[in-house]
């Protein structure tokens, strides 16, 4: 048993998973690869017995597992993370008044932290959301990642007025990158067939409000295709502008397919809704298969080992072509366990994150999967590029 200090409390966790129990569960076992068995529900769409009051969650390592799998060999591992603003101090003069980035700037102890999750995942592929910028990104890099191997790294104004991208960061090259700013989602609205669908809003569904990031990687002869995705935040009021988002990510994909039926396709990141949403059900019902069905857990009470917010909701995903999941390493999913704050913390009130605890990193914990790719030249272990000279 080791002692881990958090800030605000000290809290025991064992080498596996937090020890201590959230919401008053039993803490889970931790996934091992090869794992297989049987039922559970994706995390995220419970909530509390009416009348009971909610106990509050003291600051800790409550979600996912603490420690990411080895990568067997001749895996690679992707993943995305949402890095909750990520702001380095040039200013940009495109940003001024309300959503000037000089005040953006984040805490060099936060962005530590960041470093910090991102070298425990040790993804070969790793999307990240709400980077300010390829500038940003690259002296993130070159400053707290240098030893990680990530030659390649791409980043791209989507188009959302807080200035926050979707950005990239590869152990392999990049070889093409677009986004889908003007797009036009007004014609998704003939893609809504049968019920559940929220109420159309006119002033709703006509842009991404932050487009996808489309990148081509090459991986040693395995080509990888990659959307980087943020959907609409924002509670059900918004639920028609995250439908129209997805349905679109579903048309961007079917045309892929259509040009190569066997592409190795992944849609991943902060989806900002919760299993039971339409928005994220699209997925599935266009044919892309869910990363969590390859879980390493897959039955008993599993909702923390794959919550990904601090919120206690599951709102990050992985989303695969078939040809990609045909890939999949048995077990290979997994949520990456993060410092989160007491669950009575209210981000509202704390614009400069000065009541977090030492070692908050995000609101969102990353999520991987280990794939292992069938018709490329063996991977081995991804080097940095400081060792692979």
């Amino acid at each position: 048993m080791q002692i881990r200090n958090v800030g605000f409390v000290t809290l025991p966790v064992s080498l596996a998973l937090s020890a201590a129990p959230a919401w008053g569960q039993s803490a889970p076992a931790a996934p091992k690869a090869g794992s297989t068995p049987k039922s559970a529900e994706p995390a995220g769409d419970e909530a509390p017995a009416k009348g009971k009051k909610k106990e509050v969650r003291p600051a800790g390592y409550w979600f996912g597992v603490e420690k990411a799998p080895e990568k067997e060999q001749g895996t690679i591992r992707i993943a995305a993370y949402n890095v909750e603003n990520l702001f380095d101090a040039v200013d940009d003069p495109t940003l001024s008044g309300e959503y000037d980035d000089a005040k953006m700037v984040t805490k060099p102890t936060r962005v530590q932290a960041i470093a910090d999750e991102i070298k425990r995942l040790d993804a070969d592929v790793l999307c990240v959301e709400e980077m300010e910028s390829m500038e940003a990104l690259t002296w993130f890099r070159d400053t707290y990642l240098k030893d990680m191997g990530y030659a390649h790294l791409y980043s791209e104004d989507v188009g959302y007025y807080r200035g926050v991208e979707q950005a990239c960061l590869s152990r392999f090259p990049i070889k093409t990158h677009a986004t889908f700013v003007t797009e036009d989602l007004s014609d998704m609205d003939a893609k809504r067939d049968g019920e559940g669908w929220a109420g159309k809003k006119p002033e709703q569904g006509q842009k991404f409000q932050r487009s996808p990031l489309k990148l081509e990687i090459d991986v040693n002869g395995w080509p990888l295709t990659v959307y980087s995705v943020h959907l609409k935040a924002g509670g059900k009021e918004f639920e028609f502008q995250r439908e129209s988002e997805a349905l679109q990510l579903v048309d961007f994909v079917n045309k892929d397919l259509a040009a190569n039926p066997d592409a190795n396709i992944v849609v991943m990141g902060d989806l900002n809704a919760t299993p039971s949403a339409k928005a994220i059900k699209v997925f599935a019902d266009g044919g892309m298969r869910s990363a969590y069905e390859f879980r390493a857990v897959k039955k008993g009470n599993t909702k923390d080992l794959y919550t990904t917010h601090d919120s206690g909701r599951a709102i990050d995903y992985i989303y695969m072509s078939k040809g990609l999941a045909a890939d999949m390493t048995d077990g290979g999913f997994f949520v990456l366990s993060t410092m989160h704050p007491a669950s009575d913390y209210d981000w509202k009130t704390d614009p400069e994150k000065e009541k977090v605890p030492a070692g908050y990193a995000s609101d969102h914990c990353p999520v991987a999967i280990d794939v292992t790719p069938k018709d490329a030249k063996p991977v081995g272990d991804a080097k940095p590029a400081s060792e692979s000279k």
